[in-house]
């Protein structure tokens, strides 16, 4: 089958696939453009602030799609977290590994933000979960495992862009930043500071910013790399004995698919991080230490000397789900 393939959305991730898929037709979409605090303490508060702004934005977009539906003939929408891309016009599918809803405000507001989220996505035509559907042998844990799923739910596997290329692991440090700002730039200002520390390393340090052209003065044992594309990390974290990162799912995703050691600093506020970074922590997968407490010459040796145990899981089964919507 040929199939011609869209893709919309705006700013750095949009930024990323153009580079990774050029020859792809893209659409710009405006996203929720959620604003984050620097004090981690008041995350969920500013996050709380700005559900009218959210909100709008779901319903713009809904409106965005139904009005592309009268001239594009899109047989499938795939949204990755967007909640107002669904339509009776054409099948929908919601992808998210987060239907548990950690709040920070108890288990009275996870309830009832848990049931307008699901009202959200029982309108797409089924949600896939990125996730293993054993209760015992998973990712996410309670997060893609809540006592009550959504309509319509499939567990596709998890997914990774990445692909193993080399069985050697025993290459340099890689220091992988990512996420909003301000809270990337707070961490890679703490790391900066201590990477003196621990001089008898070589270490990468990519920092995670595809549209940034200033570039930060190489130390004799650390390369600095603004951005790397798909076959450049696939190749470099492969290689790397250990890497440093935060604890977002789609990171953890590729670590676990490349089989590596990892020292997980979770955004300071962010309860999907927080949660995802203290659960493979305690299942002895990776270790765990926050950004106000992390100290990078003992936790890698930290992370180098744990048992920590790596995970098998299928990363092809989110095929079978793609082949069974398709043939609908």
């Amino acid at each position: 089958m040929n199939f011609t393939v869209t893709i919309a959305g705006e700013r750095g991730s949009l930024t990323i696939l153009k580079n990774e898929f050029p020859n792809l037709e893209f659409l710009p979409l405006k996203g929720y453009r959620i604003q984050y605090p620097k004090n981690g303490f008041f995350f969920v508060l500013k996050i709380l602030s700005q559900i009218p702004k959210i909100l709008r934005a779901i319903y713009h977009e809904n409106k965005w799609l139904n009005a592309q539906l009268k001239n594009k003939m899109w047989d499938l929408v795939i949204s990755d977290n967007r909640y107002g891309l669904y339509s009776k016009k054409t099948k929908t599918v919601f992808i998210t590994h987060q239907l548990h809803i950690i709040s920070g405000f108890g288990n009275i507001a996870d309830k009832l933000l848990q049931r307008i989220v699901y009202s959200k996505i029982n309108k797409f035509n089924i949600c896939w979960i990125p996730d293993v559907q054993d209760e015992l042998y998973n990712i996410a844990g309670k997060l893609s495992h809540p006592i009550q799923q959504p309509n319509h739910t499939k567990f596709i596997g998890p997914l990774s862009r990445l692909d193993l290329a080399s069985d050697q692991a025993n290459g340099p440090i890689l220091i992988l930043l990512s996420g909003t700002e301000p809270q990337r730039t707070l961490l890679e200002n703490i790391l900066l500071s201590q990477l003196n520390n621990i001089q008898h390393e070589k270490i990468i340090f990519v920092r995670g910013l595809p549209e940034t052209t200033s570039k930060i003065k190489e130390k004799e044992h650390v390369e600095f790399i603004n951005y790397m594309d798909l076959n450049s990390l696939s190749k470099i974290m492969s290689n790397a004995s250990l890497v440093v990162c935060r604890s977002g799912y789609s990171t953890i995703m590729d670590l676990i698919k490349l089989h590596k050691k990892a020292l997980l600093i979770p955004t300071p506020g962010q309860s999907e991080q927080l949660y995802l970074a203290q659960h493979l922590q305690e299942i002895n997968r990776f270790i765990a230490r926050s950004q106000e407490t992390v100290s990078l010459a003992e936790d890698i040796k930290t992370c180098r000397d744990s048992s920590a145990t790596m995970m098998k899981v299928d990363f092809t089964e989110y095929k079978n789900a793609m082949g069974k919507i398709l043939d609908l």
